[in-house]
Parts: C-alpha cells; structure tokens; sequence
C-alpha cells in the first residue's frame, strides 16, 4: 500500500489507542508508572489537590501515549520517538517543563473561554491538551519525558544507573549484563544532606576494577539524563554542586541532553533495530531467538527504504516468516 492509504487505513481501524496502551507501555516499561512514589517533602509540586491526592502520574502516562498514537496516526518516523521536536502537555506538564511563555498564547486563549471559578478552571483545563512546538532539543522524545525520567528515578533522587539501564534496554534492546557485585547508595540520606552528587558518588564507585566493565556501558546515557531531577524537571545543580550531564557515545562527546540525544541520532540503527526486535518479540509473543534474526534484518532494510515510517515496520513484521509460521515439534 501507498503511505496515503497506509495512513487511511490505520485511522480507520480504531485500534490506534489499545496498540499504544498495550505495547508502547510494555515497551517504555510504563506499567511502573504508578509504582513511583516521588518524596512529597523534596518534590511538592507532583502532589495536587485535596490532600494532595491528585498526582502528575496521569499526566505524564498520557503525554507519552499521545506521542506514539502521533507517530502512528499521522505515519511518522520511528525517529520522532527520540527527536520529535514537539510534545503534547496539559496546564499541568506546562508548568511542570516551565513552557508557561511557549505556551502562554494558548493558555490566555482557553482562559478567555472559560468563565467558571478558578479551581474549577483550572481542573477542566488540565484535561485540555495540545500539541506544542518545544524551544530546544533538550525535550522532545521518550528519552528527556518526564514519565520514564520518573520510572527510572528513586524517592528522593535519581539513578544514573536505573536510567542507563532503562535507555540500554528498552531504547537499544540491549540490556547489561547483571552486576557482578552489589552496591547500594545509602537511601535514607536526603539531598540536601549530601556533599556530593549522585554522580561524584558513583564516579568514586565504577573506578573499581570489579564495576568498570558494566558502568562503562551503564553510566554515559544514565550521566546524560542527570540534568532532570526524580520527577524529569530540570535541573542545574545536585546537592549544592553543579550538574555534569556530560560524557561520551561511540566515540561522540556531548554536554547535556540535547547532545546526548544528536549522539542517539548519529548511530540511528541501533534504536532502529533495537526497537524493531521489541514489536517483532510483541508480535511473536515471545522473545526472539537466533533464528529470527534473518528476519530482524529484512524488516530493517525495509525500514530504511520507508523512512522508518511506524507503519510500514508494522506491515513488514506482520508479513515477516517468524509472524506468518508456526513450529511444529
């Protein structure tokens, strides 16, 4: 099929939305979403509501589903999941990623048609969502979200290593290899009682000869994020020191995010393929084994020559051999 009747065809099938909530949060992991329970002391403004009974847990969930069903609607590239150059947000993500003056425009416009009382207000605007037009690369994409920033973070600070892990395996489908000894950062104490960061601390760790081998691997992409706090705002300084977001990606320096996120870009196959193996193992409903491989590399030589369109990689797994076949013993 042509990419105008591809597109057709996947707006009229109402399918779009169960896709996005079954295999995009399997695939970000987003099912544990709900189980992160940032420090209400150190993180007030993720609590709203009476009590505080209202969280950015919903919030954060829906601006990654819209994002997928985008990609997937409108037949974009795969490529859009790590530089899109736009998100969807809510009053609440507005404040939350401080886009108050890149959205104000749009805000004042749904002032003016709202007359109700001001809590009221605001409730009815926090289910209004739209599409924004983001001022820099250090937002845009599942890597810089604030839902897997606060998956992959701990209560009351982050993990360079549960986001290194996270981007390595679900970003790279390429997990590392399990510790060879354990190392457990003191969790009782507070950021504001630290005189180093989370990562001068874990600097000291991996020059360990023991842990060198998996936080080589591990620490460049988990580093790169350290520039969002637990719940994916930004940040410029940890436990009084100042954020080093830097590092290095196949031989690729970056400062920061944004770079991180061109370094991403400049090796482009290795999501590629990595988030190929992920649809073709949801497709098959079961991990992918050697003799799949054949078929993995088809699909992304197919890809390619589409512009890595989502649907045209959905059309060549479902037609793919693994897909069509069924083992007898």
């Amino acid at each position: 099929r042509s990419r105008r009747q591809r597109q057709m065809c996947i707006r009229d099938s109402g399918r779009v939305k169960e896709f996005a909530e079954s295999f995009a949060v399997q695939w970000l992991r987003l099912d544990q979403l709900y189980t992160a329970k940032p420090d209400p002391k150190l993180f007030p403004a993720f609590y709203y509501g009476q009590n505080g009974k209202r969280t950015l847990h919903a919030p954060m969930l829906v601006e990654a589903l819209l994002l997928f069903e985008t990609v997937l609607v409108e037949d974009g590239s795969i490529l859009d999941f790590i530089d899109p150059g736009y998100t969807w947000v809510n009053l609440k993500l507005v404040k939350h990623y401080g886009l108050e003056e890149v959205c104000g425009a749009k805000i004042r416009e749904l002032n003016l048609r709202m007359n109700s009382s001001d809590d009221l207000k605001d409730q009815r605007m926090n289910n209004i969502w739209w599409r924004t037009k983001l001022p820099d690369k250090t937002r845009g994409g599942y890597l810089t979200m604030a839902g897997p920033l606060t998956v992959t973070s701990l209560p009351v600070r982050t993990s360079p290593v549960k986001r290194g892990a996270w981007l390595l395996e679900s970003i790279f489908n390429r997990p590392p290899q399990e510790p060879k000894i354990a190392f457990v950062l003191k969790e009782a104490e507070r950021p504001s009682d630290e005189k180093e960061s989370v990562r001068q601390r874990f600097e000291a760790h991996r020059s360990e000869a023991a842990c060198y081998s998996c936080h080589v691997r591990l620490d460049p992409p988990g580093f790169a994020l350290e520039a969002f706090d637990p719940v994916g705002s930004r940040r410029k300084r940890d436990a009084g020191q100042p954020v080093d977001a830097s590092g290095e990606w196949h031989g690729q320096a970056f400062n920061g995010p944004a770079e991180f996120k061109m370094a991403v870009m400049a090796h482009k196959e290795e999501f590629v393929r990595g988030f190929i193996e992920h649809v073709l193992s949801y497709g098959l409903g079961r991990k992918l084994e050697l003799c799949d491989l054949p078929a993995v590399e088809e699909i992304e030589a197919a890809a390619a020559a589409d512009g890595y369109r989502l649907s045209g990689i959905l059309s060549a797994v479902a037609s793919s051999y693994p897909f069509r076949h069924t083992r007898t013993q």
